[in-house]
């Protein structure tokens, strides 16, 4: 039988951030073994020009090409991501294509709520209401955009996959009061409030270490880290055997953003078996379960986040069980294979359905 032939576009797989790594996953798990898969990466990291030169480029590879496939995937998110991947759909649609597309990012509100108005948001709207399958990450995203979707059976709820790491619990070091951090090093994602929190603990918990994995967006914020270097470490991006060795050096880790959709980097914490402190946004209440598989705290509060950390800190007990159940938890519920299948369920739907 031959294989569905499927276009996806998305951030290009080089690119540091949480749809990328994603994709990458989707690779990992062999969505190209079962499928006959062409990947275009829209965006790329770097200048506004290069990132211009780049989105012409694959509109145009896009163009080329489309009439080989059957499906066109779109990973999307707000502000630019959107108005950038617009014209790709819009092309599927010229084409007369299966158009699947996959909603990320948090801040969905302020964007298709607020900031598209009038007949840009009416456009969006036509838009959206003419693809074959939506996919949301979690159910109060579904409950979001079935007020822009019709047809509430095209609505999806597919959540973010990665590879569970196999690691021994009862090896694991819970002792140290190392905290982990991944991801864009900037305002949106709380580093202000964690830095604050991270001081004060160190009064009276001198020992208490914060490691920072990622790329500094803001320069205050790298003046701030700089201040705490004796309890602060910047490790730049990280990952294969670099994040390993955090994550098994970390029995904390930490994401006090302001919005998110369903960050990886928290399902990565949690399937480590760490005791995790997330913001309550997006689907992170989803996600974790408060008090059980980790700790949920108010975005942009820093006393909230300053107390979840104490409680973790000076409670070894609490912190193993939160890692413990963490770890069951992720491994059930953000395995990449049932991502994987739940995706190649939907191509399948489409096109024989």
């Amino acid at each position: 039988m031959a294989k569905t032939k499927v276009l996806m576009l998305g951030p290009d797989r080089s690119v540091k951030g949480g749809v990328s790594g994603v994709v990458n996953n989707l690779y990992d798990a062999g969505i190209d073994k079962e499928i006959e898969l062409k990947y275009i990466g829209t965006m790329v990291d770097g200048s506004k020009l290069r990132k211009l030169f780049q989105a012409a480029k694959t509109y145009f590879e896009a163009f080329c090409c489309i009439n080989n496939y059957d499906i066109v995937h779109v990973h999307v998110s707000a502000d630019a991501s959107y108005y950038r991947k617009s014209f790709f759909m819009k092309m599927a649609l010229r084409h007369n294509k299966k158009l699947v597309i996959h909603q990320h990012g948090g801040d969905i509100k302020r964007f298709y709520g607020h900031d598209l108005s009038g007949k840009a948001h009416d456009k969006m709207v036509a838009l959206f209401n003419k693809c074959d399958a939506f996919i949301v990450l979690a159910p109060n995203f579904k409950e979001y955009f079935k007020h822009i979707v019709a047809c509430e059976d095209k609505i999806s709820v597919i959540g973010n996959g990665i590879t569970i790491p196999e690691i021994d619990l009862n090896k694991k070091d819970y002792d140290k009061p190392n905290i982990l951090f991944l991801g864009r090093i900037c305002k949106d994602k709380g580093i202000g409030e964690l830095l604050e929190a991270v001081d004060r603990l160190s009064k009276n918990h001198p020992d208490v270490h914060l490691y920072l994995g990622g790329f500094f967006e803001d320069e205050d914020l790298k003046e701030r880290v700089e201040q705490l270097s004796g309890n602060v470490t910047a490790c730049g991006w990280i990952s294969g055997d670099d994040k390993e060795a955090l994550f098994d050096k970390c029995p904390i880790f930490v994401l006090p953003s302001y919005y998110e959709g369903m960050p990886l980097s928290v399902a990565e914490g949690m399937a480590h078996g760490c005791a995790t402190i997330a913001s309550n946004v997006g689907s992170l209440d989803q996600m974790i379960k408060d008090e059980s598989t980790g700790l949920l705290v108010k975005a942009k509060d820093s006393e909230d986040l300053y107390n979840a950390l104490k409680n973790v800190i000076e409670d070894s007990k609490l912190r193993t069980s939160l890692g413990q159940r963490a770890y069951s938890f992720a491994k059930e519920n953000y395995d990449i294979i049932k991502m994987k299948d739940n995706i190649l369920k939907i191509y399948k739907d489409i096109t024989h359905g």
